[in-house]
């Protein structure tokens, strides 16, 4: 396998459309990286540049220390597998996996070899003389894993490979090639807009707004310590709750919200960093699991009151979304299963304040 390294790579379509800006990644041998971010973010885009199907418009693209600016796609030694399957419709499953192998004029019996090895490790063996119309969704997406497996090539890139699948089977595929990473012990960029894949399936995390890079870091180190707004909303299921306000001194520091007149105590590990805010418009942010029901064991340093608008049971917790009297924003709850209030209840609610996040209101970015 191989590394790949842009350096300050740039991207600009026809009309001055500027789709990826100066962006500087390391993906080390070995790695699954996770290209992630709302739609328009660059991440196609920046795929298909490592993989030689859009002109690098400035900067460098490298792999295995190889500059690649002008090697054409064949000769890159990568293998993309694309969000539609591709798959030849008048061929086998056999067939389209051995058609590339063909064209390179390996001989029969290794291309047999390499067919089959890859068939058995996706469990696709009984399928290999089936045409792709008899197969279901998740079937042909390993034969268009499998096409790539056979390869053997340096790097692997994948653009949304799993948009077209239901849930149980994006599940059960995202599973499939994490264990497929560690199996073949191979370097591998993903493009996904599914926090839920870049969290369970990345080493380490790309979230890209507007063709600019927000965060690169490990899943965890992004969940918790997020660098601005943006990916603290993106990441995360609901999303972070956000309260616009102000700090105040006031035996100590405190966060006030004007339009609710929610008053929020500063923690104490908080207090030094927050100090330089005093009287400057700062932005709070709570995850939903942070906000608990008020009872025996919440952990909380202070309880508001909030009215149920929607119940969602998830199984085994509950989404409470519920309003606060004075402002009527909408915030979201993540609670135990075991306690399931009725829409349209005043709720007394407990916030985790060692868990709260800060941004700073102009710049957005985190305290």
């Amino acid at each position: 396998m191989a590394s790949v390294r842009l350096d300050n790579v740039k991207k600009v379509f026809e009309g001055n459309v500027i789709a990826v800006h100066e962006m500087s990644l390391e993906v080390k041998d070995r790695e699954f990286v996770v290209l992630v971010g709302p739609s328009g973010c660059g991440k196609s885009t920046t795929l298909r540049m490592i993989a030689g199907l859009e002109d690098v418009t400035a900067g460098n693209i490298y792999i295995d220390e190889q500059l690649v600016n002008d090697v054409p796609p064949k000769d890159r030694d990568i293998a993309m597998v694309f969000q539609n399957y591709a798959l030849y419709p008048h061929m086998s499953v056999f067939e389209n996996m051995a058609f590339g192998l063909k064209l390179r004029k390996l001989p029969k019996k290794e291309i047999n070899e390499r067919v089959r090895e890859a068939a058995s490790i996706l469990g696709i063996e009984e399928y290999l003389d089936r045409k792709p119309k008899a197969l279901s969704g998740g079937q042909r997406q390993r034969v268009a894993v499998g096409r790539a497996i056979v390869r053997k090539p340096k790097v692997f890139l994948f653009d949304e490979p799993l948009s077209n699948l239901d849930a149980k089977l994006r599940v059960q595929m995202r599973t499939e090639i994490s264990r497929l990473h560690q199996r073949l012990g191979a370097t591998i960029v993903y493009v996904t807009h599914d926090q839920t894949e870049a969290m369970t399936m990345g080493d380490k995390i790309v979230l890209m707004k507007d063709g600019y890079v927000q965060q690169i870091d490990s899943p965890l180190a992004i969940y918790s310590r997020p660098t601005n707004k943006f990916v603290a909303g993106f990441i995360g299921s609901p999303s972070m709750n956000f309260f616009n306000g102000k700090i105040e001194k006031s035996r100590g520091l405190a966060f006030r919200e004007p339009e609710s007149g929610l008053r929020i105590p500063v923690s104490k590990k908080d207090q030094g960093r927050l100090r330089p805010y005093l009287g400057k418009e700062l932005i709070l942010g709570l995850r939903p699991e942070d906000i608990h029901l008020a009872g025996k064991g919440s952990p909380s340093t202070i309880q508001v009151k909030g009215t149920a608008e929607v119940v969602e049971p998830m199984g085994n917790e509950i989404f409470i979304y519920f309003a606060m009297k004075r402002n009527g924003n909408q915030y979201v709850a993540r609670v135990s299963s075991s306690k399931e209030p009725p829409v349209g209840k005043t709720l007394m609610l407990t916030f985790n304040l060692a868990k709260a996040h800060y941004f700073d209101a102009e710049t957005q970015r985190a305290v």
